[in-house]
């Protein structure tokens, strides 16, 4: 018999020998006041984390009989006085004493709710969500903390991270009707930090009793839907080695890759970042105690196929998913799989989702079958759910609230998504069209979504009249859903001697206890001043906290300030929306990577085949591709990066490049719009000719880059061909010594070729292949891999891999770009001229996206500065460690400015603020 077979063979002879019953046993003792030694009657005495208990009599003496567990963590308690425990093991006669301390000062409840404000309030809906419930559990509406008021929050302030620290002067009350208990839990202490949080206490259950039928089949049901899939659930499986049977797949987290992305795909994770452990193999052994020590395999990822569950980490998986690590290597856990010591597991991931909500007392038997158990989600909630998961809505603000006739429109923002890992599949274009009271389009522009960032600009006619206009957003994708997902922002246009009047700022709270500071400086010149800005951003523990945001500073004296504007905070609601519609089939239209192209081929021939290659080339071979159609000669390509108007050419050609037949371009609709028309209120008095100041981009001129002699030049090569920073990119070093199969690996491919993490669940094309400057675009799978596998790794000096960042290279590029610099290649500018022969090609002239208007601050002369309505404007501001600093030039006459900045913070936690500012 070998050593594996032997220790198991031990243990499970363990197991059988373990009486895994409660025993049935007394503990008796007395209570009393440790200063007078007197006898405390009517106090509190029970099990921790159970629902036996007891209090004492007239004479301070109690008794607790009934099965109880073996080791015991006895409680005893009185208002006024000091909680203490005792822990010890059963044995034949078990009486235990307790001396209670008097608390030296206790605050009335009068005293207590005086001292509610508004960050006691924040602190306490913090505390609710990490104490109660997480807030979109369905138990979450049926508990209540009878007495909140006697919960005081402070902020710490240590060496360490800060840290928001709750006490509890009396027990907290509880009531859980979900689980069907009334709850005493004496907070030892809690702990909230940046990303994490911790409580302790001792807690008594005092079961309900609940006569009606109906409502005790719900409550038993409620107490095993928590049971199932906890982590006690997981350690009793473990303890009995039926991990397996129960449901449950552990996978041990292997060590991170920093040149592979992690997908978010279950099936192309297995041997990459996570591997399967045999339950066997995890060590238990029993200690003297009759606890057990379970030796846990460093971090691990655990699924357990048992229940149905909305699942926000892999795109394939319908099932809870947890992580669970043991930073000693080991935990002790009873014969229940209860963990002797909370500490030495640290949950994530569906099991860190269980709050006191879902907490059962330890006595708590679970049914051997669970066939009753409820749904966390509604099973008739899955298909919504992947439906959800693939909406997208807009949101973004402008450089100032109103304009007038051929001004510039400043804007930015960034679109939310349902479901964040589905952000890098879904669109890459915004529409945005400007209409007025009637409804009627005055202009259209596009602009390029990257990173889920929005940012751009636009030019107002000049010719426009005043009146109440708005923006449309949204992207050819939302149209499959609900109305409601378009984003609509008023955009008022005035009179020229017109302007608003100025409404009070009034700032929205903001979520999480955030705070957002400026600090401001002027610096004096002969001609101008120089202001420079500095915000810091705080969470709620004070500490430094990272955000990305849009920045406006305006001249307080030009730019009023209206009321009503819509806000980030505002359009976050939409992430909470829980109304299932009737329909949940997707229309026809689809997800747009770039500027898009559709239309019809007609056949002139019988004889040509059903299906039809359609190569498009923009302009003179600046980007090509080529498409299939379907049987019935539809064909689409997307992808294509280009602004202003471009010639299109579109052809089917045979094998001899001839064309044949006809091709037809599908003109781009508009969406029908049926909402309500948005609008502010305001109100406008004439100004005087002097005060007459406008935002004008005016023409911008980009300045080719120069060297001194003896400077080195920058090859096309150095800049990567001009196709910016790549995603991940292996040098030389590192491709001396990989294997092909590693490198692989390494650059994300997945199955067929496509690299991982990106549109993963659409069907897009193999990478873009550059070699020394040369494109191989469109490969077949065969063709893809004869050309990779062609490489030696040791015979390159790097190879450079675009993924999110791949729009620009157009429709070739869809699929993410692979770009290999060889030793001994041949460097091939591919800006080099072309002659393409558009002969053979019927051509379209094809609208893409709007020029880029930069906005210009001038910092780099003395000249005097001009008056202006916006000074500052940043779409894609981000703050480094919590801060973020800017210069400005403003003029000598200036007297006030207003700085607004809005945004998320690393956390998604939504702001918006506007700071008045006088300038000295």
């Amino acid at each position: 018999m070998n050593s594996y077979a032997a220790r198991l063979l031990y243990f499970l002879l363990v197991l059988i020998s373990v009486d895994f019953s409660l025993n049935a046993q007394t503990i008796s003792g007395t209570v009393k006041n440790a200063k007078t030694g007197e006898a405390m009657p009517f106090a509190n005495v029970f099990v921790n984390n159970t629902t036996i208990g007891s209090t004492t009599d007239v004479n301070g003496k109690y008794l607790i009989t009934g099965n109880l567990p073996r080791n015991i963590e006895l409680v005893a308690s009185f208002v006024g006085y000091k909680t203490e425990t005792k822990s010890f093991s059963l044995s034949a006669t078990n009486k235990v004493d307790f001396k209670l301390d008097p608390l030296e000062s206790i605050l009335t409840e009068v005293e207590l709710k005086t001292r509610r404000d508004k960050k006691w309030e924040r602190d306490l809906r913090r505390f609710k969500d990490v104490f109660l419930a997480v807030p979109d559990d369905p138990f979450a509406s049926q508990l209540e903390i009878k007495n909140p008021w006697v919960l005081d929050f402070e902020t710490v302030k240590e060496s360490g991270p800060n840290y928001v620290h709750a006490t509890a002067q009396e027990p907290l009350q509880l009531v859980n009707d979900a689980l069907g208990y009334d709850v005493t839990y004496y907070l030892k202490d809690y702990r909230f930090y940046n990303n994490r949080s911790s409580y302790v206490g001792f807690v008594f259950f005092d079961p309900k009793d609940i006569s009606d039928s109906t409502k005790l089949a719900i409550t038993k049901a409620n107490q095993e839907t928590s049971y199932v899939g906890s982590i006690r659930h997981l350690l009793k499986a473990i303890l009995l080695a039926k991990s397996a049977n129960e449901n449950f797949e552990i996978f041990q987290l292997l060590p991170s890759d920093m040149l592979r992305k992690r997908t978010n795909v279950y099936i192309e994770e297995i041997d990459k970042s996570i591997k399967r452990v045999n339950p066997d193999s995890i060590l238990r052994m029993p200690l003297k105690n009759g606890n057990y020590r379970v030796y846990w395999p460093n971090d691990t990822e655990i699924h357990f196929r048992g229940k149905r569950w909305r699942n926000d980490y892999y795109s394939d998986v319908y099932y809870p998913v947890s992580w669970i690590s043991a930073p000693l290597g080991y935990f002790d856990i009873d014969r229940n799989g209860i963990p002797v010591v909370p500490s030495q597991v640290v949950l994530s991931g569906y099991m860190g989702r269980q709050r006191m909500g879902r907490f059962l007392p330890h006595d708590y038997v679970p049914s051997e079958s669970f066939e009753k158990y409820l749904a966390e989600v509604d099973i008739s909630q899955l298909e919504y759910q992947r439906w959800n998961n693939l909406r997208e809505k807009p949101y973004f603000s402008t450089n100032k609230p109103y304009y007038y006739p051929g001004e510039t429109v400043w804007l930015g923002g960034q679109m939310l998504y349902q479901n964040k890992i589905m952000s890098d599949t879904l669109s890459r274009v915004l529409y945005l069209d400007l209409m007025n009271k009637d409804s009627e389009i005055i202009q259209t522009d596009a602009f390029p979504i990257k990173e889920g960032k929005i940012s751009g600009a636009f030019i107002l006619p000049k010719e426009l009249k005043s009146g109440d206009y708005f923006l449309r957003s949204y992207t050819e994708w939302m149209r499959n859903f609900p109305e409601q997902d378009i984003f609509l922002l008023p955009l008022p246009v005035l009179k020229k001697e017109e302007n608003i009047k100025a409404v009070a700022i009034t700032n929205p709270d903001l979520f999480g206890d955030l705070t957002i500071n400026l600090t401001d400086s002027v610096f004096f010149s002969d001609s101008f001043k120089e202001m420079e800005f500095s915000l810091s951003f705080l969470d709620e523990t004070e500490e430094l906290t990272d955000a990305g945001f849009v920045v406006s500073l305006t001249d307080a004296d030009l730019v009023s300030t209206v009321s009503t504007q819509k806000t980030l905070i505002n359009a976050m609601d939409w992430l909470d929306e829980k109304q299932t519609p009737v329909n949940l089939t997707l229309g026809d239209h689809q997800i747009e990577y770039g500027i898009t192209i559709d239309g019809q081929f007609t056949k002139w021939n019988k004889r040509d085949p059903i299906i039809n290659p359609i190569t498009i080339v923009r302009d003179d071979l600046a980007d090509y591709g080529i498409v299939e159609t379907d049987s019935s000669g539809y064909f689409r390509a997307t992808g294509l990066y280009f602004t202003d108007t471009a010639t299109i050419s579109i052809a089917a050609m045979d094998s001899k490049q001839r064309h044949y037949g006809s091709v037809m371009v599908n003109e781009k609709t508009k969406p029908f719009f049926k909402a309500s028309f948005p609008k502010i209120n305001y109100e406008t008095y004439p100004r005087s000719n002097d005060e007459l100041r406008f935002d004008i981009s005016g023409d911008y001129v980009l300045l080719e880059e120069f060297v001194k002699e003896d400077e080195k030049i920058e090859t096309m090569e150095d800049r990567n061909y001009g196709y910016g920073t790549p995603d991940r990119e292996i040098g030389e070093d590192k491709l001396a010594t990989i294997s092909p199969e590693a490198l692989a690996g390494y650059l994300g491919l997945k199955g067929g070729g496509k690299i991982g993490n990106y549109n993963y669940g659409f069907k897009t094309s193999n990478p873009l292949v550059i070699v020394d400057g040369a494109q191989y675009p469109f490969l077949n799978n065969e063709t893809f891999g004869v050309l990779m596998s062609s490489f030696i790794p040791a015979e390159l000096e790097s190879i450079k891999v675009y993924t999110f960042n791949s729009t620009t290279f157009g429709m070739a590029g869809i699929g993410g770009v692979i770009m290999i610099t060889t030793k001994k290649g041949k460097r091939i500018d591919p800006t080099k001229e072309t002659a393409f022969d558009p002969a053979e090609f019927q051509q379209f002239k094809i609208r893409g996206f709007s020029r880029d208007i930069p906005f210009s601050t001038k910092m780099e002369d003395d000249e005097p500065v001009e008056m202006k309505p916006t000074l500052f404007w940043d779409a894609n501001g981000e703050s480094d460690k919590g801060l973020y600093t800017f210069k400005v030039k403003i003029p000598q006459v200036l007297k006030r400015v207003n700085l607004r900045v809005e945004g998320l913070t690393k956390d998604g936690l939504a702001f918006e603020k506007t700071f008045e500012m006088t300038v000295k």
